[in-house]
């Protein structure tokens, strides 16, 4: 049974995959933070379980995120579909929820956020995979940045909700809450959601170059209409052609839907990590989630320890934040797209640098910082300047699937992601509740965040700067 036309006009909009992947956004973020105001007082009050163990919450996190990022990224590319990946994210935070409603024991709130880690690394990946699948490379900073404000905005009010329900339900009534938003996703899915994939091929096969009207026209195929079958000649393309080119020279390719079917088998995750531009990135955002998680899991303590704030006052920490987060994040995306269109995509790799020295800053003042207001802010301080990483990063993906036309590949790209805050969630938070433990607040901040927010700025600028190399090479060859 078809459904009717005016709803098949909304699912065929690249406009809805957008909308529908900001709600998700939500949804991901709000189940997440339900339970981060609450986790001092249920573990370390009802549990009775050492503070050191609140590091292995987050870490089992990660190890869900694992699991579901490693896999779903070549199981969507290589069977063509979003749709169902979607649908089992929404499934599996239903699951989590109840998982949760009836926890008593550690045991149970670990496997918790296993379940939920699975989900949410799902869920996030298709939700950007998506989105570049219909949209522009060079639209992708805005549209990112987007997605990233409707997941603060779940991240400013988990805690709140996740805190009052705690306080007036105990562990049944977040368990409540998780339940209820994973139907409801699984409901918008179904209902409003098509498979990307197919808009992607439907605007292939109905736009053409010679059906162009106005130049306008001609922008929207070049950027848009992209082949998504994998490509293996091009990923073994000589070095200094691939990596220094690829990014500034999009390539527009006409198939079928039938040739993608028969001949997209999704592209190696491992290949595509090997390419310079994408291995930066992916150690940017392992970074800025991982510091993310990392403060995420000790700030809750920080202030239950230095001030002695109950869950609720906690969340009004997060709600704070969350709201600086809110109003910033257009901005960042808008500028993204600003400099990467007059000054070349290179420019967001010198952005994510700029960030990893941003955040580094912020996490000083958040480390030295004497009281709870300037706490706040240098916690506010690191979130703006993450997303001023996350978000080039996020779109340095679908530029390089987009331009090296390897569309086969756009899922396992945005996998990397998630590879990347899983594994920084499984080795970060652990390591900097113990370190919380031992040597306290400041020495923890500052070693961790330092020798991370260097790394990220080295390894994101060794792209560019070889490319810059191989061109003075090039030019003294031919002088």
């Amino acid at each position: 049974m078809k459904p009717p036309l005016i709803l098949q006009n909304i699912r065929n909009k690249p406009a809805t995959i957008w909308a529908t992947s900001a709600a998700i956004a939500l949804v991901n973020r709000l189940i997440y933070t339900l339970t981060i105001a609450c986790i001092p007082d249920l573990l370390q009050r009802s549990m009775q379980v050492p503070r050191a163990s609140n590091g292995i919450i987050t870490a089992a996190f990660g190890i869900g995120g694992l699991l579901g990022g490693g896999t779903i990224g070549y199981i969507s590319d290589r069977f063509q579909t979003r749709l169902i990946p979607q649908l089992t994210a929404a499934f599996l935070y239903v699951v989590a929820g109840i998982v949760f409603f009836f926890s008593k024991q550690f045991y149970q709130i670990v496997i918790f956020r296993v379940i939920l880690g699975v989900a949410s690394s799902i869920a996030d990946t298709m939700l950007f995979t998506t989105v570049a699948d219909v949209y522009p490379a060079k639209l992708l900073g805005f549209k990112m940045a987007v997605l990233f404000v409707f997941d603060n905005i779940g991240n400013m009010m988990g805690p709140i909700l996740g805190g009052k329900a705690y306080e007036k339900m105990g562990v049944g009534g977040i368990g409540i809450i998780a339940m209820g938003l994973g139907v409801a996703e699984m409901l918008m899915i179904l209902v409003f959601v098509r498979n990307s994939l197919d808009i992607r091929r439907s605007l292939t096969r109905c736009i053409t170059v010679s059906q162009a009207t106005s130049a306008s026209d001609v922008l929207v195929i070049e950027s848009t209409v992209v082949s998504s079958v994998p490509s293996s000649s091009d990923l073994e393309k000589p070095a200094a052609v691939k990596d220094c080119v690829s990014l500034d020279t999009p390539s527009v390719l006409e198939s079928t839907g039938a040739e993608d079917n028969d001949r997209a088998q999704g592209v190696p995750v491992w290949r595509i990590l090997l390419k310079l531009q994408v291995l930066g990135p992916t150690v940017s955002i392992f970074v800025a989630t991982g510091l993310q998680s990392v403060i995420e899991t000790v700030f809750p303590l920080r202030l239950f320890d230095r001030f002695g704030y109950s869950p609720e006052v906690i969340g009004v920490a997060f709600l704070i934040v969350g709201g600086i987060l809110i109003l910033a994040m257009p901005l960042v995306g808008w500028l993204n797209d600003k400099a990467v269109s007059r000054l070349g995509e290179h420019m967001r790799y010198y952005m994510i640098s700029l960030g990893a020295l941003f955040m580094l800053v912020s996490l000083v003042v958040t480390a030295v910082a004497p009281s709870y207001s300037v706490l706040v802010f240098g916690y506010a301080m690191f979130g703006v300047t993450s997303m001023v990483a996350i978000v080039p990063a996020q779109s340095a993906f679908g530029d390089f699937i987009n331009a090296s036309d390897e569309g086969g590949g756009m899922a396992q790209a945005f996998s990397l992601a998630w590879l990347a805050e899983g594994l920084a969630n499984i080795v970060l938070p652990p390591a900097a509740s113990g370190l919380y433990a031992t040597v306290g607040w400041l020495p923890m901040l500052l070693a961790l965040g330092g020798g991370l927010c260097v790394a990220c700025a080295v390894a994101v600028m060794a792209f560019p700067l070889r490319c810059i190399w191989r061109s003075r090479q090039e030019s003294r060859q031919v002088n």
